[in-house]
Order: structure tokens, then sequence, then C-alpha cells
């Protein structure tokens, strides 16, 4: 008999080299999905949008950039006493923008003060483009290493679930995610400057919350003093410019307002959050109930973070990015592009393995959670926070991602 040709295994290779064609069906329909849901949201602004960037004459495109943009103009103005006076606040929104505002309120720390007037020394429609595509940019290139190792192309990163809802809400979700994949990953060889980029974080702190319990847990104590030389430098430095008062009055009235906010049902906000306490009151929950739930869950969630803490520092932070939205009662889905991007990359794995279609579905369920939340919590089917107890059961391999 004689030898086959090595050229006429070729196509039986190159066959074989090819992914499944349900996994690549099922990795374009989470994409076609995606757009179609993103494109409803920004067509309907679209279709309720008025005169100038009106939309519904109670927001602007940009949404909550407009807090950004108001509290620089407050800070150009030295009128900083309105920053958390609610009624004052909202009264000096029309004369700044043109039109009427509703439901804003600046929730932020007076360290924000330090760089949101640079933007209001431009045309709103001028900083509000320049703060996307700034902090985009940013999340783009820390994402994309993560992305590389998953075998991703980089454009997932501005075009993910999570990346779609905070280009729509205009909000902090890519500067912070940012920050947080970038620290995770030059951790092992760079700490001190991981910490420093943490403690940046100090611009909305709660998202970094279980960091310092995690570096601590693995005695990374550089990037510990690194952390929080830099928070208390940056609230030592705002202090300084802008008045001690307003880091008292953050810490009460607005920290209580804020906290409020989980338990106002029927309000749109409460439908952007994929935390647990949030989607108890919308099945209605009592109060007292919902906090007990929450802290039972959240401290079985750090417990099996800490025993389950994957190695590679990487991964440590998209595990913890997930656990931080089990843990916290008030977060949003724009906030979640550090754990959505965890998400993606899960189910993406979950599409290179011979997993079950049930697993692929939950995968993929859990990847579109941020994008996701808005509607299941519009008509009362919070499952968000199932969703993110998955997805952390996944990266921590309490729930395996391939079978032998």
């Amino acid at each position: 008999m004689s030898a086959e040709r090595p050229e006429s295994l070729e196509p039986v290779r190159a066959a074989a080299a090819q992914p499944p064609p349900f996994r690549i069906d099922g990795w374009r329909a989470f994409w076609i999905f995606t757009f179609f849901v993103g494109a409803t949201v920004f067509l309907r602004d679209l279709y309720n949008s008025e005169a100038g960037l009106s939309i519904s004459g109670d927001a602007l495109w940009g949404r909550d950039f407009v807090n950004v943009y108001t509290s620089g103009a407050l800070a150009l103005q030295g009128r900083l006493d309105m920053l958390y006076d609610v009624a004052a606040y909202q009264a000096f929104q029309p004369g700044l923008f043109g039109a009427e505002l509703r439901f804003h309120n600046y929730s932020y720390p007076p360290v924000t003060l330090l760089y949101t007037w640079l933007f209001a020394l431009l045309p709103y429609p001028v900083a509000w483009l320049g703060w996307l595509a700034g902090t985009g940019a940013l999340f783009w290139r820390a994402a994309r290493p993560y992305l590389r190792d998953a075998g991703l192309p980089g454009w997932v990163a501005i075009l993910a679930p999570a990346a779609v809802v905070n280009l729509w809400a205009g909000h902090y979700g890519f500067l912070v995610g940012a920050l947080w994949l970038f620290a995770w990953r030059l951790l092992p060889s760079r700490p001190a400057l991981a910490g420093v980029l943490i403690g940046l974080m100090v611009v909305k702190p709660h998202l970094a919350l279980l960091a310092p319990l995690v570096l601590m847990w693995r005695r990374e104590w550089i990037a510990i003093a690194g952390a929080a030389s830099t928070a208390l430098g940056l609230v030592a430095l705002s202090a300084a410019i802008f008045g001690a008062e307003l880091w008292i009055t953050w810490l009460t009235d607005t920290a209580r307002l804020q906290a409020a906010m989980v338990d106002d049902v029927g309000a749109f906000y409460l439908t952007m959050m994929p935390t647990l306490t949030p989607a108890l009151a919308l099945v209605g929950v009592p109060t007292l109930a919902a906090a007990i739930v929450q802290a039972v869950v959240g401290t079985a969630a750090v417990v099996l973070l800490l025993r389950r803490l994957p190695h590679d520092s990487g991964e440590a932070g998209l595990a913890t990015a997930t656990a931080t939205f089990l843990v916290l009662p008030y977060a949003f889905a724009y906030d979640m592009t550090a754990a959505g991007l965890a998400g993606l990359i899960l189910f993406r794995r979950s599409l290179d393995r011979d997993q079950t279609p049930g697993f692929r579905l939950a995968a993929g369920a859990a990847a579109f959670v941020p994008m996701g939340v808005m509607f299941l919590n519009v008509v009362h089917l919070p499952l968000a926070p199932l969703l993110v107890g998955f997805q952390l059961l996944v990266l921590l391999g309490l729930i395996r991602r391939g079978r032998p």
C-alpha cells in the first residue's frame, strides 16, 4: 500500500481546526442579539429627542455625564455650596443646559472635583464625546491583554453589553473598569503602580470595596500601601482645596440618600441595578429580610472568593470584580465593565468546550446581564444576581467549565 501524500491530509486538518457550527452560531447569535437590544435602547432615545440634546424633557444625551459637567461648572463658578443640595443642584441645571432635567443629583465624592472642572471649560457636546472617547480608549487598552489571552479581538471591549450601557449612560464605567483591569494585570510586576491605580478608584470607592481584602489575603503589602497613600492623598488634597465640609456632607447626607435608592420600587434607576437588595425589593421582600439575605449572600461570596481565589492576578481580578456585585447592595449595570468582561470571556470559553446547551445558555445570559438587567427588572424577573452568582462559581472553579 502506498503512503498517503501529506497534502491530502490538509483538508482534514483544516476541517478539524474549524470550530463546530454550533459554537460559531452561538457566538454570532450573542452579538446579533446584543446589537439589536443596544440599537433599540439608543433608537428609543432618538425617537424621544426634542430640541437640542433633550430626551423627553427630563434627560440629555450623555445622561449621567451631565453630573460630571454640572459639578465642573459649579466649581468654576464658585458655587460648590449647591453641589450636594439636591433642590439647589436641580434648579441650577436648566440654566446651565437650557433644558429641563429630572432626577439628577451629585452622588460622587469631592475628589472628583479635581478634574470635572476641565470638562466644564468645553461646550457640553464636545465634553461629552471627549469623555466617552478618552475613557473608552483607556478601557479598550486595559482590556486588550485579557481579551488576547482569551483569543478574542479588541473590539469586544467597546461593544460588550456593559460597554454599550456605559456609552448610553455616559458614566464612569470605562474609567473605573480600566483602573481595575490595569491594576490586576500589573500587580505581579509593578505592585506599587497597581496600588496607585486602585487608590484612584476613590472616585467611586464602593466598586473597590473588595480590593483591600483580596490584596491582604494575597499579602500584597506594597500594593496596599500604594492604594492607601493614593486614596488618602487625594482625599486630603480635595479637602484642602474645596473644604472639608463637602466631605462631611457627602459622607452623611449624600450617602444616606443614595442608600435609600435600593428600596425605591417603581423608580427607573432601580431597573438598572443588578444587585441583590433591589432584586428582592422588586419581588416584595421586606427591607429587613432583604438586608439579612444580602448580608448572608455577600458573606458567602467573600468566603468563597478568598478560599478559591485564582493564583493568576488577572483572573483573581476578574473574579473579585464579579463578587463585588454580590456583596454590594448598591451598584448599576454601567459599573459592570470589568465584571462584564469576565462574563464575556467565560461565555467564549464555554463555546470552546464540550459543554451542555444549558451551561452555554447560562454563560451567555451571565455575559448579557449588564444590558439585560434593565429588561428583566422591568417585568419583575430579577434574575441578575443569580446569573452573577453563577458566573462567580464558574470563575472560582466551583462549577466545572469543561467535561472530561
